[in-house]
């Protein structure tokens, strides 16, 4: 076919086909006579099937972009019903193929290749398309040909490529006037204007862009002390409400707090309330109304009593609490047992070093439920345990089939302390030469060597 006539649910008509398979006859919908397809009744004339809505988005009175045969669709949406072909630039995939005639060829190109002369300009900043100035930056054509005009605003001299106003007049108007949308949501004018006040001094701290970036996040933090005080509080009120990790994601406004509200903070209160979160959150770690749950409140209330009466501070509550959590797991799923010897025996041999730390706890259940428990710590069976458990750590590393020339940090520590009880951090282990040799390799750290022998440094 030399010429396409028209294209009807996707099917095309020469002049000659057209005026024989469509006939002029009267449309079933408007009533006006238009060439319709002989072999459809229903069909309708061009101009009622524009007046459809999209049939992928729905949107009326829009631009026609491709007519399918399912209907019309918009430009937004014609896309989405265009076979996919390759880019003949780059050969990338896609549907919205297009020719650039200022490219100076006819290839129909992807939306990125079509953009190859695109970027961000070199003075303003803006994505804009490029040419190289004389200097051998790339600007947009606005900032190569005025160069630099004054600002509308503050009248500074500025890129021409940014318009009518400078970069930093653009951010501090578009602060102000979210600060202006974020005030109607104030049911008071007193705290209406205190944060107006703190978008302006956020404004010159942080700058008109971070300020316009941010401004929005602190608004929920206003509202709040608005619904529960009408004013700014003490520290220890805000403290008690929001919370020690409450107040660190509102470090900006805590400062605003601080310079013109004088709301100084408490570094002993902010540290008391962390060792209190803590503690609460080991308490979660146990079912409600289960045995573990009220060991360890009522050890907690013991704890507590000696802090009130200054004999142990809180950080030494927390401390102790923790190795009691984790006997009471040692005892029974989710500590649904109270702890025995055995499981006590094995919680020194997983953890020997907390002999001192669990005695307290062990106190504590040796009085309240007349057990008489002991924390002992074998030093053999230690060792034992240690080494079985860096055997099979250091075979699950192995499995991994690593180049000996290139052995992570962690095989080194395992390896030196495995085969040469020499134990090292990472930090150490990151410094060590490797040397490969034929049946193993080398560990050098400073003076001292080391040899790893066998298959298994290979990965083998």
């Amino acid at each position: 076919m030399v010429k396409i006539h028209r294209v009807h649910k996707g099917r095309r008509y020469c002049a000659r086909c057209y005026a024989r398979v469509f006939t002029r006859r009267a449309c079933p919908k408007c009533g006006e006579m238009a060439r319709l397809p002989k072999s459809d009744p229903g069909a309708a004339c061009r101009e009622c099937e524009k007046g459809k809505a999209c049939v992928r988005c729905g949107k009326t009175g829009y631009e026609i972009g491709k007519i399918t045969p399912y209907g019309p669709v918009c430009a937004a949406c014609a896309p989405h019903f265009r076979e996919t072909e390759p880019c003949q630039a780059c050969g990338k995939p896609s549907s919205r193929l297009t020719r650039v005639k200022r490219l100076g060829h006819d290839l129909r190109l992807c939306p990125r290749c079509a953009c190859a002369d695109h970027g961000t300009c070199g003075a303003c900043r803006r994505y804009r398309r490029l040419v190289e100035a004389p200097d051998g930056r790339r600007l947009c054509k606005a900032c190569l040909e005025k160069g630099e005009v004054p600002c509308g605003s503050c009248g500074r001299p500025m890129p021409a490529g940014r318009g009518k106003v400078c970069e930093k007049c653009y951010w501090t108007e578009t602060c102000r006037r979210r600060i202006r949308l974020d005030r109607a949501a104030f049911s008071s004018k007193e705290m209406g204007n205190e944060f107006s006040e703190f978008g302006e001094w956020l404004i010159l701290e942080a700058g008109p862009h971070k300020a316009a970036l941010a401004i929005h996040r602190y608004l929920p933090f206003f509202l709040e002390i608005e619904k529960r005080w009408g004013r700014a509080p003490a520290y220890r009120e805000l403290l008690r409400h929001f919370g020690a990790e409450g107040l660190r994601r509102v470090r900006l406004p805590m400062r605003w707090l601080q310079s013109a509200r004088s709301v100084e903070p408490d570094p002993a209160l902010r540290e008391e309330d962390c060792e209190r979160r803590r503690i609460d959150a080991l308490l979660m770690l146990f079912p409600a109304g289960s045995v573990g749950a009220r060991l360890l409140a009522a050890y907690k209330e013991t704890l507590m009593a000696r802090v009130d009466v200054g004999k142990t501070s809180i950080r030494s509550a927390r401390l102790a609490l923790r190795p009691a959590a984790a006997l009471l797991l040692k005892a029974g799923p989710k500590g649904g047992a109270i702890p025995d010897q055995v499981a006590l025996d094995r919680y020194m041999l997983d953890s020997p070093g907390q002999e001192a730390a669990i005695t307290g706890f062990v106190g504590f259940l040796n009085r309240t439920h007349g057990l008489a428990l002991v924390a002992r710590s074998d030093g053999k069976r230690t060792a034992q345990a240690r080494r079985r458990r860096l055997e099979k750590e250091l075979m699950l590393l192995l499995r991994n089939g690593y180049d000996q020339n290139h052995l992570p940090r962690r095989l080194i520590q395992v390896a030196l302390e495995y085969f040469h009880h020499r134990k090292i951090s990472a930090k150490e282990a990151s410094r060590c030469v490797i040397a490969a040799e034929r049946d193993g390799f080398r560990v050098v750290m400073g003076r001292e060597s080391y040899w790893i022998a066998g298959k298994w440094a290979s990965g083998a």
